[in-house]
């Protein structure tokens, strides 16, 4: 399976007119690494950047489906566009954790600080320049979940005076996606950009037979979601600018399962994103101040038969996060000195609403961050090396905290209502990296950083039931924290050829495990809380091959290993020398992209191995590969565009997580029109 993967992706098939338009260098310019514009070369660590023409022509239904292709990263999706929920992880920090990787959208995070989850369903692509992955922790920088890495979503921003575009797909499982956008640099000072989509599908029945019991209420699991996303830009000088950006994002996923209700159960998650942002530059001094609110409207509706009794609740919740960022820069003639602070509220006003009887179940809860930065970036020998100096502080205050169970159903959860005790704790997060370019052929990089992750607002201030079986609130939690030492560089071999190699080792300690408290519910079943408890060690490689042997074709291949293992576990010494979950050992992928005169076309494989599902590692999901295949082509001077798509060509229905099977193979056809006014 591994040898067909990469006669695949070594494989130069699309021999055909060629387009000139299309570059891949060394000098790619990145932001996330160092808050400010630098080649990658120049930034001290592990960047990879996501280019326009990767995302046009990538075989992708979402985001994460085109973030995966890159070593080091896994997802959870599996069933495409009707995903309920997926999640992202770098470098084997435990697959089912979204929250120990941050991602930011233009720089401003957009983790719930609820779940420290990232709803991947609503960032839209035509919305996206590009992606920047940082691996490795940025808590020096980004603070709270930059643990093994940050992910910074980039939007677009109009250039052209006026420009329109619209686009329709039709594909498997009856599945349409539809898309409209303009964009108009108005004058000198002011543009605007505005798209909005709506995409359905009628989904299928993911549960594995082998899963399906009786009477058996699965259905297939539907999806309806659509969004409208606006910025505004003002620009009348160097020194000052804006930009205000509002998100809205509205979608309803069945879940697969149908008793009573009309359509089944089925989950809501929408979103509202407001993000202001200021910047400007004057001589040797820049600054940019962002200001954001989000709020995530989360409804489910869960039915089922319990004692031969229907039962029915609703999950009610509202999880807001807002706050600041402030960053200001002064560049010297051989360093870059950049100081700055934030401010981030998260909080949770959610509960349980019972339909078939008088109880509910309420939590609240808010988590308050005070943050500080400052970093150095010097410069010496004629710019051959590179030094980067980083710390920031952290005060986290968890406060506001209650929980109230009331109602004969939930009787068991009653000694634990009441106000929960406020916890304040704090971090330091350092940062010492090098890197050395001794000629244009050659760079490497040295780096230690230490990240961390903070406690979500589901473990500090809700009772209720988890995966492990009943669970109460740990208001006392404190952070996560990783040490991560790392070598890494790019290197020419030979024109259009390189190799960028990293190799990394981990420690990380007072993880978060659910412990059993000694206390039992209905005098059987153990009842849990989660607990700063184990140390955890990683180490990897990943190593990428990037080929460019004409103008216009470009070939990857990546792979990457992983050994994420759980040490000094005293309470469960059983899980000593366990792997991670949803981790896999090891990754390879890659692709082959041909951007021509007449046409485009990618081609992509990948393949991981076995990934572990429980702590102890006595279940898992099998390894698996996929391949996947997008030809385009446009007419009429780039106006109109026809594109075809299908994932998973052998239709390999595989499972990505322990519940749910994949969809098989999905075709999809696109047609677009653009129109522009130079």
């Amino acid at each position: 399976m591994k040898h067909n993967i990469l006669f695949l992706v070594l494989c130069p098939c699309f021999c055909l007119g060629q387009r000139t338009d299309t570059t891949f260098t060394l000098q790619e310019v990145v932001v996330t690494g160092s808050l400010q514009e630098r080649p990658v070369t120049k930034s001290p660590g592990s960047i990879q950047l996501l280019t326009p023409v990767l995302l046009r022509n990538s075989p992708a239904q979402n985001v994460d489906d085109i973030l995966v292709m890159l070593s080091g990263v896994n997802s959870t999706r599996s069933d495409g566009i009707g995903n309920m929920h997926s999640n992202v992880s770098i470098r084997g920090l435990a697959g089912d954790e979204q929250g120990r990787t941050l991602v930011l959208f233009d720089g401003i995070p957009i983790n719930t600080s609820d779940e420290g989850s990232v709803n991947w369903n609503s960032l839209h692509t035509e919305n996206i320049q590009r992606i920047e992955v940082f691996k490795g922790p940025g808590s020096s920088l980004y603070g709270n979940n930059a643990m093994g890495g940050v992910i910074n979503i980039i939007s677009k921003k109009p250039l052209a005076p006026f420009s329109v575009n619209a686009s329709v797909s039709y594909g498997t499982l009856n599945t349409w996606k539809t898309s409209a956008g303009i964009s108009s640099r108005i004058n000198e000072q002011f543009a605007l950009f505005i798209s909005g989509y709506y995409n359905r599908t009628d989904g299928f029945n993911n549960i594995p037979d082998s899963l399906r019991t009786a009477p058996d209420y699965s259905i297939a699991r539907f999806m309806k979601e659509g969004g409208v996303y606006a910025k505004l830009l003002y620009s009348p000088t160097t020194w000052w600018n804006a930009e205000i950006a509002c998100d809205l994002y509205r979608d309803k996923r069945g879940e697969g399962e149908k008793i009573e209700a009309p359509e089944g159960e089925y989950r809501r998650f929408n979103h509202h994103r407001i993000q202001t942002r200021f910047y400007g530059e004057k001589k040797a001094f820049s600054y940019n101040l962002a200001c954001y609110f989000q709020r995530q409207d989360y409804f489910k509706l869960d039915e089922r038969i319990t004692k031969n009794a229907y039962q029915r609740f609703d999950v009610k919740s509202d999880r807001d996060d807002w706050g600041a960022i402030l960053h200001l820069r002064f560049a010297g003639k051989y360093n870059e000195f950049a100081i700055g602070s934030e401010f981030k509220n998260g909080s949770i006003d959610g509960g349980d609403y019972y339909v078939t009887s008088p109880d509910k179940v309420v939590n609240q809860g808010t988590m308050t961050f005070l943050s500080v930065f400052v970093q150095d970036e010097l410069n010496f020998w004629k710019e051959r090396f590179w030094l980067q100096l980083a710390l920031r502080y952290d005060n986290a205050f968890f406060h506001k905290g209650s929980f109230e169970a009331a109602g004969d159903n939930v009787a068991d959860f009653n000694e634990y209502n009441g106000a929960l005790s406020n916890n304040r704790w704090d971090n330091f997060s350092p940062r010492v990296a090098l890197r050395y370019n001794p000629g244009p052929a050659v760079s490497v990089y040295l780096s230690y950083a230490r990240g961390f992750r903070a406690s979500i607002l589901d473990d500090l201030c809700r009772s209720g039931w988890m995966w492990v079986g009943p669970k109460i609130a740990n208001p006392y939690l404190g952070p996560e924290k990783i040490d991560n030492y790392e070598i890494g560089g790019r290197f020419r071999l030979l024109p259009g050829l390189s190799l960028s190699p990293a190799l990394y080792y981990a420690r990380g300690k007072e993880f978060l495990y659910y412990i059993a408290t000694g206390k039992k519910l209905w005098g059987r079943m153990d009842i849990y809380q989660r607990r700063n408890i184990s140390k955890v060690n990683l180490k990897g490689l990943e190593t990428d091959l990037d080929y460019t042997p004409v103008s216009g074709l470009k070939i990857n291949i990546n792979y990457s290993y992983n050994h994420s293992e759980i040490k000094d576990f005293d309470e469960k010494p059983e899980l000593n020398g366990k792997a991670l979950t949803y981790a896999p050992r090891h990754q390879l992928k890659g692709y082959v992209l041909w951007t021509g005169k007449t046409i485009d076309a990618m081609l992509r494989g990948r393949y991981k191995t076995r990934q572990y599902t429980t702590e102890d590692n006595a279940s898992s999901i099998a390894g698996f590969a996929v391949w996947d295949v997008q030809v385009s082509r446009r007419f009429f001077r780039n106006r109109l565009y026809v594109s075809g798509e299908i994932l998973n060509i052998f239709d390999n229905r595989h499972m990505n997580t322990k519940d749910y099977r994949s969809a098989g193979r999905l075709a999809n056809i696109k047609l677009a029109a653009n129109i522009n006014k130079d």
